[in-house]
């Protein structure tokens, strides 16, 4: 039989271990001239570069400045100010002192104005994956432009001119991300570049293969492990494996299943009313519906909205009369999201009448095709 003295001293236990885990961070410094600006830390939780907000903090009149508090793992973070740009940091326990430098705002350069005192591995590290976040936002937006020209392209020299320059942004990508893993491969900041960068666009071979060059220490770091776990998770999610099973609230306040639609071709569309490219794709979901609903095509859009109210009149404005469910709870906290990797919308899987994952992430032409070709078998 436990003691009231046991259960005390195991108490205690837990707490002291509660408290040992978790990370302090003090971040101090001087900002030239920045008296009354006021510069806040955001964590980069999930990729998002918007991040959960920590602190802030309103400079004194000599310059000086201090945030100070705790998270509860080692984490990314973000320095902001407004004007001013932003510096990615690491939080990993060890105090950061800085200088922010009055300078003009550069989206090539934004961390420009933030000087470390003392400038880490770790933390050159966190600046090389925000920079690379940067550069492949625009290289993205490049190669959204290049493929529409390229279908648009009536001559062969203009089709192999527009593919050459395709190849140049794929390979300078390529040397990137190859530059940062031989400089950072034993970083602990490393898994956080998957997260970041990696997961909403990239295939699973390539993040895989990036993985695959870490060290087996930074593997075994929370983040690398929660990393190993994900590409797994991924990989369970590949073409021919059983579709995870689901269920989730109707609009209306019933239960809907996935298993409720076996039998059926479905086509699950991760969703949401404040997301301007999922509609966009809505009236090209909504033909294929109309023209194969009647011949056994089902469509579960599963909304990340947080609010019932957007939720319902984005499916009425837009007319979307197949099945809808949610969690109500956004994309970061809705459990199917989680279950089928979703860290971007639209996402898109089609499941097969046996309940096996068909194919994924096509929008567009390609999922017109591909629902065309099931259908013809």
């Amino acid at each position: 039989m436990m003691t009231r003295g046991f259960l005390s001293l195991m108490m205690c236990c837990l707490l002291c271990g509660t408290a040992y885990s978790q990370i302090t961070y003090d971040i101090t410094g001087v900002w030239e001239n920045g008296a009354g600006r006021t510069i806040s830390v955001r964590t980069l939780e999930d990729g998002n570069v918007e991040g959960e907000f920590l602190d802030s903090v309103v400079v004194a009149d000599d310059g000086t400045f201090a945030l100070r508090g705790e998270v509860n793992k080692k984490k990314c973070a973000m320095l902001m100010s407004a004007k001013n740009g932003f510096r990615t940091i690491f939080l990993d326990g060890k105090p950061l002192r800085l200088t922010i430098k009055e300078s003009e705002y550069s989206y090539k350069n934004p961390s420009g104005p933030y000087v470390l005192e003392h400038e880490t591995r770790d933390q050159a590290a966190a600046q090389a994956m925000i920079q690379f976040w940067g550069d492949d936002y625009i290289r993205n937006f490049s190669l959204g432009g290049l493929g529409i020209s390229l279908k648009r392209a009536d001559t062969r020299q203009k089709r192999d001119s527009i593919t050459q320059e395709i190849e140049r942004v794929a390979k300078e990508q390529q040397d990137q991300m190859e530059a940062f893993l031989k400089s950072y491969s034993d970083s602990d900041v490393a898994p956080f570049f998957i997260e970041v960068n990696m997961l909403r666009m990239m295939s699973l071979e390539q993040i895989a293969a990036f993985y695959d060059r870490f060290t087996n220490r930074v593997k075994q770091t929370e983040k690398g492990k929660e990393m190993g776990e994900r590409i797994a998770q991924l990989k369970r999610l590949a073409p021919g494996s059983p579709a995870p099973e689901f269920e989730l609230t109707t609009p209306d306040g019933k239960k809907l299943a996935l298993k409720d639609l076996r039998g059926h071709i479905v086509l699950i569309d991760f969703w949401a009313s404040w997301c301007g490219p999922c509609m966009d794709e809505m009236p090209n979901v909504k033909a294929i519906y109309e023209r194969y609903h009647a011949r056994g095509l089902e469509i579960v859009g599963v909304s990340m909205d947080n609010n019932k109210s957007n939720w319902e009149k984005a499916i009425e404005r837009a007319g979307l009369t197949w099945h809808h469910v949610s969690s109500l709870k956004g994309m970061n906290r809705c459990p199917v999201a989680k279950l089928y990797q979703v860290v971007a919308i639209p996402k898109l899987y089609i499941i097969g009448k046996d309940g096996k994952i068909i194919a994924k992430d096509l929008r567009g032409e390609e999922l017109r095709e591909k629902i065309d070709e099931l259908f013809e078998e």
